[in-house]
């Protein structure tokens, strides 16, 4: 009879266990919808752009800010149309051991490089809110990236560093979803640069 109950339960375990590890996380051609999260003041904000625009979005662990770094100098040589297309930050504070008054602090003053990242919509995302609402599982140690189009539909998800191939891949997808795009020369480029 003891044998019978631990065989019940090993089994029902088992069947949890692969029934939560069944569940995918996001992948292209899934869709999302807005999430309520946080300013960097700490205001409720929802996420902008989704199912309006093409959106790109930037979710770092503020722990890796520079882990997809190469990607984020290769879009902003972009110009898209706004009223197609957005871009911004939700910081991911929930899987960093600072302080969230420290970081949003610092985020503040991430604005400062240059005049590009001036007028940066950064907001905050203290308790896993889009890790749960996206379903885009673990996101601690990662800079990710998601792209989605106008229709709130997936087209890029990444938790971790890109490729080259994947940094040409999303800059493509943005181009292909909207009506016009425009690569910044370098002397276009110079107009961001904060003065000396």
């Amino acid at each position: 009879m003891k044998l019978i109950y631990q065989l019940t339960i090993l089994s029902l375990f088992t069947f949890f266990a692969t029934s939560v590890n069944a569940q995918e996380t996001l992948k292209r051609g899934d869709k999302i919808e807005k999430v309520d999260i946080r300013d960097l003041n700490n205001k409720p904000a929802v996420t902008p752009g989704i199912g309006e625009k093409v959106t790109l979005i930037f979710y770092p662990d503020p722990d890796k800010p520079s882990m997809n770094e190469y990607f984020i100098e290769e879009v902003k040589k972009w110009k898209f149309p706004e009223d197609e297309y957005m871009a911004y930050g939700i910081v991911n504070l929930a899987d960093s051991p600072f302080p969230n008054s420290v970081i949003r602090f610092m985020t503040r003053q991430v604005r400062k490089r240059s005049k590009q990242e001036a007028d940066a919509l950064i907001l905050t995302d203290p308790k896993r809110f889009i890790q749960d609402a996206w379903n885009t599982g673990d996101c601690n140690n990662a800079f990710s990236i998601l792209l989605v189009d106008a229709e709130g539909t997936v087209l890029f998800w990444k938790a971790d560093e890109m490729t080259e191939e994947e940094v040409d891949f999303v800059i493509n997808e943005i181009r292909n979803n909207v009506s016009t795009s425009h690569k910044y020369t370098e002397e276009e480029m110079k107009q961001f640069e904060l003065s000396k």
